[in-house]
């Protein structure tokens, strides 16, 4: 869960807190996620693509840092909040930097890194070099080789539990029991891909092919930036060729790392996705941007996968 039922209480009337079941790892920052669509509108299920929202529609991104991530009776430091609005048919983005006292955010068009250390969940100082993306950056990744949009209010993200300050509520049901959302079946009838980090949620597989879509299905589709590299990390893919597996670089480079294939049937350490994924060098890694610190709770899970998936690439 990413956001505490005092948190969502204290919200206003109109603005739904909502949680990706895998969210993108962004250094290890604690994010929270709002909508606010306009009073009497509400979104258009769909089963595959995000939800389709009206003009008017406005998301919040908010990331930020305890100290020691161990620890949460610890203050979280908020860094930036994200703004995604659509007008015109259109969506556009904004991040905004909070200063020190968290009491004012300013609207950053042109992004920023901002450098400082914290003690993650292992007990590791981290020193990140943050990106507050430009509005640039956020079309980058927003684009998913086509309009600019949401990605993360997708039904299968959204088909998970949330609670919103009386305990836990499937997100559709939530929503569409508000209004905000028509058309969706019942949860146990929607997509649905398990949340990565649970073990209890899924099967190792399972669990690796939607963090991999997560943190890097966005770029490597069909239509993405990354199209040109045959490389499909969607978890609908049912090709292993198409998500890796014996699958030769389309590139040769210091982004595979030696390494022949993207991913080699029981041998992540000689697999260049987990390479790629443990690596910070910006010719190397992966994703591109976004990540400054290497998640080896990602990298593991990534590992485990590829450590039991049976054959060769002989």
């Amino acid at each position: 869960m990413e956001i505490s039922a005092g948190e969502v209480k204290a919200l206003a009337a109109d603005v739904v807190p909502f949680a990706p079941n895998t969210p993108l790892y962004s250094d290890g920052a604690i994010k929270r996620r709002t909508v606010r669509l306009p009073p009497g509108s509400a979104a258009t299920y769909d089963a595959t693509t995000a939800l389709g929202f009206p003009d008017g529609t406005v998301f919040t991104k908010t990331f930020g840092f305890r100290d020691d991530a161990r620890d949460a009776s610890l203050p979280i430091h908020w860094m930036e909040t994200r703004v995604e609005w659509k007008a015109g048919g259109s969506w556009h983005f904004m991040a905004y930097r909070w200063n020190d006292a968290r009491t004012e955010a300013t609207a950053l068009p042109g992004g920023d890194v901002v450098s400082f250390s914290y003690v993650d969940v292992d007990g590791v100082t981290q020193h990140p070099n943050y990106l507050i993306p430009s509005r640039t950056q956020c079309e980058q990744c927003h684009a998913e080789g086509g309009p600019v949009g949401p990605i993360s209010p997708k039904t299968r993200w959204l088909n998970g539990d949330l609670d919103y300050g009386s305990g836990p509520e499937n997100q559709l049901a939530h929503w569409t029991r508000l209004g905000i959302l028509s058309g969706a079946p019942d949860p146990a009838s929607a997509p649905r891909l398990p949340q990565a980090a649970d073990p209890a949620d899924g099967t190792v597989e399972q669990r690796a092919r939607a963090y991999l879509e997560a943190n890097c299905g966005f770029c490597h589709s069909p239509q993405g930036n990354a199209r040109v590299s045959g490389l499909f990390l969607q978890a609908s893919v049912t090709e292993p060729v198409q998500y890796g597996v014996c699958k030769h670089p389309v590139a040769a480079g210091p982004g595979a790392g030696g390494r022949f294939y993207d991913v080699v049937p029981g041998q992540p350490d000689a697999s260049i996705v987990p390479y790629r994924m443990a690596s910070t060098e910006p010719a190397v890694a992966m994703p591109q941007i976004g990540r400054s610190v290497v998640d080896a709770h990602g990298v593991a899970l990534i590992n485990q996968w590829i450590s039991e998936i049976p054959g060769s690439c002989n």
